[in-house]
């Protein structure tokens, strides 16, 4: 890439990067779809999986009564990202599928992607101000569009190729106070009893690509302050040609979220031993075409092979349908097929500590 440099230009390479290792590794970074979906995330990360979440996450929603009017301002929240922003980007040129000869006019407005972003920075804000209401969730600190990154060595895999997990969320949610394990540690040691979903014939490798790492310890916002990795919130958008599945959207978000355990995990060094004395929780929240895609994942061992004695645990809500988006290159009149079951999923795994 030529860079002016007063009347010289100097030809960079990737290899002048200040942090530029010659060692190569396994990356994960968001941009391939899982082939066999949840299941390979799973074989990959060694976790077993949880369908739903349990009933308490869903009591604890209940108890914080709903304004009247709630649904016209959750109306109002997805309108804000998908009508009102007064953004005028050139968006992507439109693929029918039909009539693909055709040269469609090339159109200008919000993208598709900061739409995501405006409709979950102000579904985070709706519950956050409704929870300090009842003195919840006040001392939550966040963090926009900031790099996460966590690279791991434990295992014969990975030992000489490490396995890194590469993101940037829209919102970095941090607390004082790590989330409590989801599964005790009775319910932890019967995870020896079962069985990582098996994607044999396709390695669980497949769809990483590889890089050389840049960063051996983590790398996560407000890192000097003694803060834990609480939740992460992100959107996607899909490829109009080669658009993913649901399963394939909540594999990615079961990756985002075991990204964001592993940096927790390291972000103070690296663990003396793979079975970490105290579990790692985390949570992770995906918006796509209006679907949100709602995973916690428990880190118990840093050993990601059949050898490790004690298993991940992975639960996961995907696909809850908020309402039905329209095409991006229309305009959105009126949100269609509300439903606030998801939001008060989400309000409920919010508070739940």
């Amino acid at each position: 890439m030529p860079v002016c440099m007063g009347k010289e230009v100097k030809n960079l390479c990737f290899k002048d990067h200040p942090l530029y290792k010659a060692v190569k590794c396994a990356l994960f970074d968001g941009t391939e779809p899982f082939t066999d979906g949840i299941d390979q995330a799973c074989a990959l990360t060694n976790a077993v999986r949880r369908p739903h979440f349990p009933p308490s996450v869903t009591e604890k929603a209940s108890k914080i009564k709903l304004p009247n009017n709630f649904e016209d301002r959750l109306c109002d929240m997805i309108m804000h990202g998908e009508r009102y922003d007064p953004t005028l980007e050139k968006l992507p040129k439109r693929h029918d599928p039909v009539l693909f000869w055709l040269k469609q006019p090339r159109l200008y407005g919000t993208p598709v992607l900061k739409r995501n972003n405006i409709i979950l920075d102000n579904l985070y804000r709706s519950v956050l101000l409704m929870a300090v209401q009842h003195d919840q969730l006040e001392f939550l600190r966040f963090d926009r569009d900031e790099p996460l990154s966590g690279a791991l060595n434990f295992g014969d895999e990975f030992e000489d190729h490490p396995f890194v997990v590469r993101s940037q969320p829209h919102l970095i949610v941090q607390s004082p106070m790590a989330i409590q394990p989801w599964a005790n540690e009775e319910e932890v040691k019967k995870t020896q009893q079962e069985k990582v979903p098996d994607v044999t014939p396709i390695d669980p490798r497949i769809d990483l690509t590889e890089d050389n790492i840049y960063n051996v310890e983590a790398v996560v916002p407000r890192s000097r302050f003694r803060l834990h990795l609480d939740t992460i919130f992100w959107g996607r958008e899909q490829d109009q040609k080669y658009p993913w599945t649901r399963e394939q959207n909540a594999a990615n978000a079961v990756m985002h979220c075991f990204g964001a355990a592993l940096v927790e995990a390291t972000r103070m060094g690296k663990p003396s031993s793979a079975v970490l004395p105290t579990p790692v929780t985390t949570r992770a929240v995906q918006l796509v075409d209006g679907r949100l895609d709602l995973v916690v994942f428990q880190l118990n061992s840093l050993d990601l092979t059949a050898k490790s004695p004690v298993k991940n645990i992975v639960w996961v809500e995907p696909a809850l349908q908020l309402y039905k988006p329209g095409p991006f290159y229309e305009n959105y009149d009126a949100v269609v097929d509300l439903d606030v079951k998801p939001y008060m999923m989400l309000m409920g795994l919010l508070l739940t500590r």
